[in-house]
Protein backbone atom coordinates (compact mmCIF):
# COMPACT_ATOMS: atom_id res chain seq x y z
CA UNK A 1 0.00 0.00 0.00
CA UNK A 2 0.89 3.66 -1.33
CA UNK A 3 2.08 5.85 1.94
CA UNK A 4 1.57 9.68 1.59
CA UNK A 5 3.11 11.87 4.28
CA UNK A 6 0.94 15.11 4.84
CA UNK A 7 2.48 17.73 6.38
CA UNK A 8 -0.16 19.14 8.77
CA UNK A 9 1.38 22.46 9.65
CA UNK A 10 1.68 23.51 6.10
CA UNK A 11 -0.67 26.32 4.95
CA UNK A 12 -2.42 29.15 6.34
CA UNK A 13 -5.44 27.50 7.33
CA UNK A 14 -3.59 24.66 8.90
CA UNK A 15 -3.88 22.79 10.83
CA UNK A 16 -7.69 22.57 10.49
CA UNK A 17 -8.00 22.32 6.76
CA UNK A 18 -5.09 19.98 6.35
CA UNK A 19 -6.60 17.14 8.49
CA UNK A 20 -10.23 17.94 7.32
CA UNK A 21 -8.69 17.55 3.24
CA UNK A 22 -6.99 14.47 4.79
CA UNK A 23 -9.80 12.84 6.08
CA UNK A 24 -11.61 13.69 2.95
CA UNK A 25 -9.30 11.71 0.79
CA UNK A 26 -8.89 8.81 2.77
CA UNK A 27 -13.34 8.37 3.06
CA UNK A 28 -13.68 9.21 -0.88
CA UNK A 29 -10.93 7.23 -2.08
CA UNK A 30 -12.08 4.23 -0.16
CA UNK A 31 -8.75 3.61 1.88
CA UNK A 32 -7.05 2.56 -0.86
CA UNK A 33 -3.35 4.45 0.64
CA UNK A 34 -1.83 5.19 3.70
CA UNK A 35 -1.57 8.83 5.12
CA UNK A 36 1.21 9.76 7.51
CA UNK A 37 -0.18 13.04 9.04
CA UNK A 38 2.53 14.96 10.55
CA UNK A 39 2.71 17.97 13.03
CA UNK A 40 2.99 19.43 16.60
CA UNK A 41 0.87 17.01 18.72
CA UNK A 42 -0.39 19.63 20.84
CA UNK A 43 -1.99 21.77 17.71
CA UNK A 44 -3.18 18.85 15.48
CA UNK A 45 -4.77 16.45 18.10
CA UNK A 46 -7.82 18.64 19.22
CA UNK A 47 -8.86 18.59 15.57
CA UNK A 48 -8.18 15.46 15.03
CA UNK A 49 -10.36 14.45 18.02
CA UNK A 50 -13.66 16.05 16.51
CA UNK A 51 -13.39 12.87 13.61
CA UNK A 52 -14.08 9.58 14.24
CA UNK A 53 -10.69 8.05 12.40
CA UNK A 54 -10.72 4.29 13.35
CA UNK A 55 -11.71 3.00 10.12
CA UNK A 56 -9.46 4.89 8.63
CA UNK A 57 -5.81 3.97 7.38
CA UNK A 58 -4.03 7.10 9.11
CA UNK A 59 -1.18 7.28 11.51
CA UNK A 60 0.00 10.41 13.09
CA UNK A 61 3.86 11.46 13.58
CA UNK A 62 4.52 13.89 16.19
CA UNK A 63 7.38 16.69 14.81
CA UNK A 64 7.99 19.23 16.95
CA UNK A 65 9.61 22.21 15.07
CA UNK A 66 7.66 24.13 12.13
CA UNK A 67 8.84 25.81 9.00
CA UNK A 68 6.76 28.79 8.63
CA UNK A 69 6.15 31.12 5.52
CA UNK A 70 8.71 33.95 7.00
CA UNK A 71 11.62 31.50 7.60
CA UNK A 72 14.55 31.91 5.32
CA UNK A 73 14.45 28.59 3.01
CA UNK A 74 18.33 27.86 3.19
CA UNK A 75 18.54 28.20 6.71
CA UNK A 76 15.24 26.40 7.73
CA UNK A 77 16.47 23.58 6.42
CA UNK A 78 19.65 23.45 8.06
CA UNK A 79 18.43 24.44 11.55
CA UNK A 80 14.69 22.90 11.85
CA UNK A 81 15.67 19.28 11.55
CA UNK A 82 12.81 18.04 13.75
CA UNK A 83 10.31 20.25 11.54
CA UNK A 84 7.27 18.34 9.95
CA UNK A 85 9.05 19.23 6.66
CA UNK A 86 12.26 17.64 7.30
CA UNK A 87 11.15 14.55 9.08
CA UNK A 88 8.77 14.43 6.46
CA UNK A 89 11.07 14.49 3.02
CA UNK A 90 13.82 12.30 5.42
CA UNK A 91 10.76 9.55 5.47
CA UNK A 92 10.37 9.17 1.60
CA UNK A 93 14.09 9.19 1.30
CA UNK A 94 14.38 6.67 3.64
CA UNK A 95 11.77 4.48 2.09
CA UNK A 96 9.43 4.90 4.80
CA UNK A 97 6.94 6.84 2.58
CA UNK A 98 6.11 6.94 -1.37
CA UNK A 99 5.32 11.08 -1.58
CA UNK A 100 5.38 14.08 0.56
CA UNK A 101 2.43 16.66 0.31
CA UNK A 102 2.36 20.16 1.77
CA UNK A 103 1.03 23.75 1.94
CA UNK A 104 4.06 25.56 3.81
CA UNK A 105 6.75 27.36 2.05
CA UNK A 106 7.43 27.01 -1.33
CA UNK A 107 11.21 28.12 -1.38
CA UNK A 108 12.00 25.93 2.08
CA UNK A 109 10.46 22.95 0.34
CA UNK A 110 11.90 23.06 -2.68
CA UNK A 111 15.28 23.48 -1.07
CA UNK A 112 14.68 20.26 1.73
CA UNK A 113 13.64 18.52 -1.42
CA UNK A 114 16.96 19.12 -3.51
CA UNK A 115 18.93 18.52 0.25
CA UNK A 116 17.11 15.94 1.45
CA UNK A 117 16.28 13.69 -2.09
CA UNK A 118 18.51 14.93 -4.26
CA UNK A 119 18.03 15.24 -7.48
CA UNK A 120 17.16 12.63 -10.30
CA UNK A 121 20.34 11.74 -11.89
CA UNK A 122 20.85 13.44 -15.32
CA UNK A 123 18.94 16.52 -13.98
CA UNK A 124 20.54 20.14 -13.98
CA UNK A 125 18.25 22.02 -11.93
CA UNK A 126 14.78 20.94 -10.38
CA UNK A 127 11.66 23.38 -11.62
CA UNK A 128 8.32 24.17 -10.59
CA UNK A 129 5.25 25.02 -13.22
CA UNK A 130 1.96 26.29 -12.84
CA UNK A 131 -1.64 26.26 -14.25
CA UNK A 132 -3.03 28.04 -16.86
CA UNK A 133 -6.47 28.27 -18.41
CA UNK A 134 -7.15 28.16 -22.27
CA UNK A 135 -9.51 28.22 -24.63
CA UNK A 136 -11.03 25.12 -25.06
CA UNK A 137 -10.09 21.80 -23.61
CA UNK A 138 -6.91 20.75 -21.55
CA UNK A 139 -4.59 22.67 -19.62
CA UNK A 140 -1.37 24.73 -20.08
CA UNK A 141 1.05 24.59 -17.78
CA UNK A 142 4.27 27.43 -17.75
CA UNK A 143 7.16 26.17 -16.84
CA UNK A 144 9.58 27.84 -14.54
CA UNK A 145 7.43 30.07 -12.35
CA UNK A 146 9.95 31.31 -9.65
CA UNK A 147 12.24 27.93 -8.91
CA UNK A 148 15.02 29.55 -11.16
CA UNK A 149 15.26 32.97 -11.91
CA UNK A 150 18.49 33.28 -14.18
CA UNK A 151 18.41 30.19 -16.56
CA UNK A 152 20.82 28.52 -19.26
CA UNK A 153 19.55 27.59 -22.76
CA UNK A 154 20.02 23.93 -21.49
CA UNK A 155 17.82 24.28 -17.84
CA UNK A 156 14.73 25.92 -20.62
CA UNK A 157 15.28 22.23 -22.33
CA UNK A 158 15.32 19.90 -19.65
CA UNK A 159 12.12 22.59 -18.10
CA UNK A 160 10.38 20.93 -21.20
CA UNK A 161 11.20 17.72 -21.22
CA UNK A 162 10.64 16.71 -17.77
CA UNK A 163 7.11 18.73 -18.42
CA UNK A 164 6.44 16.92 -21.77
CA UNK A 165 6.78 13.78 -19.56
CA UNK A 166 4.31 14.78 -16.39
CA UNK A 167 1.96 16.12 -19.37
CA UNK A 168 2.03 12.46 -21.58
CA UNK A 169 2.05 10.01 -17.89
CA UNK A 170 0.13 12.11 -15.27
CA UNK A 171 -1.93 14.78 -17.27
CA UNK A 172 -3.03 12.28 -20.36
CA UNK A 173 -2.03 14.62 -22.93
CA UNK A 174 -1.28 12.24 -25.90
CA UNK A 175 0.83 15.01 -27.49
CA UNK A 176 2.23 18.07 -25.78
CA UNK A 177 3.04 20.98 -27.39
CA UNK A 178 6.01 23.26 -26.20
CA UNK A 179 6.41 26.48 -27.26
CA UNK A 180 9.32 28.85 -25.97
CA UNK A 181 7.83 31.63 -24.68
CA UNK A 182 9.38 35.44 -26.38
CA UNK A 183 9.25 38.88 -27.75
CA UNK A 184 8.05 37.45 -31.56
CA UNK A 185 7.49 34.55 -33.42
CA UNK A 186 10.47 34.58 -35.27
CA UNK A 187 12.92 32.05 -35.06
CA UNK A 188 15.87 34.93 -34.20
CA UNK A 189 13.79 36.96 -31.79
CA UNK A 190 14.98 37.75 -28.04
CA UNK A 191 18.13 37.45 -26.46
CA UNK A 192 21.18 35.10 -27.02
CA UNK A 193 20.02 32.95 -24.47
CA UNK A 194 16.30 32.47 -25.97
CA UNK A 195 18.29 31.98 -29.36
CA UNK A 196 20.64 29.37 -28.30
CA UNK A 197 16.96 27.77 -26.29
CA UNK A 198 15.29 27.98 -29.44
CA UNK A 199 18.02 25.60 -31.52
CA UNK A 200 18.43 23.25 -28.26
CA UNK A 201 14.74 22.73 -27.92
CA UNK A 202 14.83 22.13 -31.95
CA UNK A 203 17.23 19.27 -31.41
CA UNK A 204 14.94 18.06 -28.46
CA UNK A 205 12.28 17.84 -31.17
CA UNK A 206 13.92 16.05 -33.51
CA UNK A 207 14.87 13.33 -30.92
CA UNK A 208 11.35 13.16 -30.56
CA UNK A 209 11.73 14.25 -26.94
CA UNK A 210 9.57 17.34 -27.26
CA UNK A 211 7.01 18.44 -29.73
CA UNK A 212 8.45 22.05 -30.03
CA UNK A 213 6.12 24.56 -32.41
CA UNK A 214 8.75 27.47 -32.03
CA UNK A 215 8.10 31.11 -30.07
CA UNK A 216 5.34 32.05 -28.87
CA UNK A 217 3.80 35.00 -27.60
CA UNK A 218 2.07 36.89 -24.25
CA UNK A 219 -1.10 36.38 -26.02
CA UNK A 220 -0.72 32.97 -27.14
CA UNK A 221 -0.90 31.53 -23.71
CA UNK A 222 -4.75 32.17 -23.06
CA UNK A 223 -5.24 30.57 -26.21
CA UNK A 224 -3.80 27.48 -25.80
CA UNK A 225 -1.39 27.66 -28.61
CA UNK A 226 0.94 25.31 -26.43
CA UNK A 227 0.27 23.04 -23.77
CA UNK A 228 4.09 24.07 -22.24
CA UNK A 229 5.00 27.54 -22.28
CA UNK A 230 8.34 27.95 -20.99
CA UNK A 231 10.40 30.66 -19.69
CA UNK A 232 12.83 31.59 -17.07
CA UNK A 233 11.62 31.86 -13.63
CA UNK A 234 11.69 35.46 -13.11
CA UNK A 235 9.00 36.00 -16.32
CA UNK A 236 7.18 32.99 -15.25
CA UNK A 237 6.61 33.93 -11.85
CA UNK A 238 5.43 37.84 -13.03
CA UNK A 239 3.00 36.30 -15.57
CA UNK A 240 2.06 33.84 -12.80
CA UNK A 241 0.97 36.53 -9.64
CA UNK A 242 -0.39 38.98 -12.70
CA UNK A 243 -2.80 35.81 -13.81
CA UNK A 244 -3.85 35.47 -9.93
CA UNK A 245 -4.69 38.89 -10.17
CA UNK A 246 -7.38 38.82 -13.04
CA UNK A 247 -10.63 37.42 -10.95
CA UNK A 248 -10.48 39.66 -8.27
CA UNK A 249 -9.53 43.02 -10.53
CA UNK A 250 -12.19 41.82 -12.68
CA UNK A 251 -14.90 41.16 -10.13
CA UNK A 252 -14.10 44.62 -8.25
CA UNK A 253 -14.74 46.29 -11.50
CA UNK A 254 -18.26 44.36 -12.48
CA UNK A 255 -19.54 44.19 -9.14
CA UNK A 256 -20.14 47.89 -8.67
CA UNK A 257 -21.72 48.34 -12.43
CA UNK A 258 -24.33 45.59 -11.52
CA UNK A 259 -25.26 46.98 -8.39
CA UNK A 260 -25.66 50.42 -10.37
CA UNK A 261 -27.63 48.57 -12.86
CA UNK A 262 -29.95 47.18 -9.99
CA UNK A 263 -30.53 50.63 -8.40
CA UNK A 264 -31.30 52.22 -11.54
CA UNK A 265 -33.98 49.68 -12.17
CA UNK A 266 -33.00 48.40 -15.75
CA UNK A 267 -32.18 45.20 -14.23
CA UNK A 268 -34.36 43.52 -11.70
CA UNK A 269 -32.43 41.34 -8.94
CA UNK A 270 -33.27 37.89 -9.94
CA UNK A 271 -31.25 38.57 -13.42
CA UNK A 272 -28.52 40.82 -11.36
CA UNK A 273 -28.37 37.49 -9.33
CA UNK A 274 -28.57 34.95 -12.31
CA UNK A 275 -26.16 37.45 -14.40
CA UNK A 276 -23.38 37.29 -11.15
CA UNK A 277 -23.41 33.36 -11.63
CA UNK A 278 -22.71 33.62 -14.92
CA UNK A 279 -19.73 35.96 -14.23
CA UNK A 280 -18.65 33.90 -11.58
CA UNK A 281 -18.74 30.69 -14.01
CA UNK A 282 -16.15 32.00 -16.23
CA UNK A 283 -13.50 32.49 -13.84
CA UNK A 284 -13.88 28.41 -13.10
CA UNK A 285 -10.97 27.68 -15.21
CA UNK A 286 -8.26 30.09 -12.90
CA UNK A 287 -9.85 27.92 -9.80
CA UNK A 288 -6.10 25.60 -9.05
CA UNK A 289 -7.20 23.96 -5.98
CA UNK A 290 -8.91 21.16 -8.79
CA UNK A 291 -5.43 20.57 -9.02
CA UNK A 292 -4.45 20.95 -5.49
CA UNK A 293 -0.88 21.54 -5.94
CA UNK A 294 1.95 21.17 -8.39
CA UNK A 295 5.13 18.40 -8.14
CA UNK A 296 9.24 19.75 -7.82
CA UNK A 297 9.98 18.22 -11.22
CA UNK A 298 13.60 16.83 -11.21
CA UNK A 299 14.18 15.98 -7.35
CA UNK A 300 14.29 12.26 -6.63
CA UNK A 301 10.77 11.48 -5.21
CA UNK A 302 7.55 12.67 -4.93
CA UNK A 303 7.16 16.48 -3.10
CA UNK A 304 4.07 18.24 -3.82
CA UNK A 305 3.45 21.54 -2.83
CA UNK A 306 0.36 24.15 -2.83
CA UNK A 307 -0.62 27.45 -2.63
CA UNK A 308 -0.25 28.88 1.23
CA UNK A 309 -3.99 29.36 0.83
CA UNK A 310 -5.19 26.12 0.31
CA UNK A 311 -8.40 24.88 1.49
CA UNK A 312 -9.37 21.56 2.45
CA UNK A 313 -10.59 20.21 -1.17
CA UNK A 314 -6.83 21.25 -2.25
CA UNK A 315 -5.27 19.39 0.01
CA UNK A 316 -7.41 16.55 -1.00
CA UNK A 317 -6.61 16.89 -4.44
CA UNK A 318 -2.62 17.18 -3.66
CA UNK A 319 -2.99 13.97 -1.77
CA UNK A 320 -4.71 12.38 -4.97
CA UNK A 321 -2.07 13.96 -7.00
CA UNK A 322 0.85 12.28 -4.94
CA UNK A 323 -1.11 9.10 -5.44
CA UNK A 324 -1.21 9.15 -9.58
CA UNK A 325 2.24 10.82 -9.95
CA UNK A 326 3.54 7.21 -8.15
CA UNK A 327 1.55 5.08 -10.29
CA UNK A 328 2.69 6.42 -13.30
CA UNK A 329 6.14 6.33 -12.76
CA UNK A 330 6.72 9.88 -13.48
CA UNK A 331 10.22 10.03 -11.86
CA UNK A 332 11.23 6.73 -13.73
CA UNK A 333 9.94 8.14 -16.86
CA UNK A 334 12.58 11.04 -16.86
CA UNK A 335 15.33 9.50 -15.58
CA UNK A 336 15.19 7.32 -18.13
CA UNK A 337 14.63 9.63 -20.87
CA UNK A 338 17.51 11.70 -19.19
CA UNK A 339 19.80 8.57 -19.53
Amino acid sequence: MLTIVVDAMGGDNAPACVVDGTLEALRESGNRFEILLIGQEEKVSPFLKQHDTADLNLRFMHAPEVVTMEDVPATAVKTKQDSSLVRGLKLCKEGLAHAYVSAGNTGAQMAASLFVLGRIPGVLRPTIYAYFPRIGEGLTNIVDVGANVDCKPENLVQFAEMLTIYQRYAANIEKPLTGLLNIGEEEGKGPEYLKQAYRLLQEADREKKINFIGNIEGHDILAGKATIVVCDGLVGNTILKFGESIPHFLGSLFKPELEKLVLSGQLDPGAAALTGKAFKALFEPFDVEKFGGVPFLGVDGISIVGHGRSSSRAIKNMIYMAEHMIEQRVNERIAEMLS
